[in-house]
């Protein structure tokens, strides 16, 4: 593992890898907060995105052990908005699961206090927006939480020998409806914010409430991150 400032205090993660905007926004106040300098690099939404992003990342450097967070849908009626969820298994439609490293998956959830840990996330290739559709994935896959970025991260990373950990914050709970953001999706990653807009004037309540869960989410995401750099 790699050394912090100070030369001396080893370092549990040592590349964070994040969606950008708001998401990276978070953990880099965490980190600020933590006085650390563990590296942050931002990925597109979506599995093409987060793919390359961590080829870039092994390309640029050498590292051993990293992070994937961000916000996650929870898909478990024992999950609720804000909870911490500490990753053991990821699946996909079609591909054999990854289980991860379980060693680093326990000592970051021991430096966590309050996580939820032994979750099984699921790879959404879109946003599940419906409670019809959540219920549907977690009943067929068994899964816990949803993301759309982790499995692509620890596949390419586990292929090149780094241990990843996956630490999500639930943004929303099985029984939310969202808008449809998937209609804001561009399609390399990114956001239009025109069509962001339309998505949340389209389903109010369902934005307010997206909207106020997402601020709430946020504020566990820069939290855990402090934790995680100041232990």
């Amino acid at each position: 593992m790699a050394l912090d400032d100070d030369g001396a205090r080893p370092q549990l993660i040592e590349t964070i890898f994040v969606p950008r905007g708001a998401e990276e926004r978070a953990v880099r106040r965490g980190l600020a907060q933590a006085g650390s300098s563990i590296r942050v690099v931002a990925t597109g939404i979506g599995p093409l995105a987060a793919a390359h992003a961590a080829d870039e990342a092994l390309a640029a450097a050498s590292f051993g052990t990293a992070l994937s967070t961000g916000l996650c849908g929870a898909l478990s009626p024992s999950f609720v908005v804000g909870d911490t969820l500490v990753y053991r298994e990821l699946v996909r439609e079609g591909a054999s699961p990854i289980a991860l490293d379980r060693a680093l998956a326990e000592s970051v959830a021991g430096r966590l206090p309050g996580s939820q840990s032994g979750v099984r996330g699921i790879a959404g290739d879109t946003i599940l927006t419906s409670v019809e559709q959540k219920r549907a994935a977690a009943a067929r896959y068994r899964a816990d939480a949803v993301d759309m970025e982790s499995f692509a991260l620890a596949e390419r990373l586990g292929r090149a020998g780094v241990a990843v950990a996956v630490v999500r914050i639930a943004s929303d709970a099985i029984g939310d409806d969202l808008p449809d953001l998937n209609r804001a999706l561009d399609g390399s990653g990114g956001i239009d914010s025109l069509a962001l807009a339309l998505a949340m004037l389209s389903r109010p309540f369902a934005a307010v409430a997206l909207a106020r869960n997402g601020t709430r989410a946020l504020a566990a995401l820069e939290r855990i991150v402090r934790q995680l750099a100041a232990s």
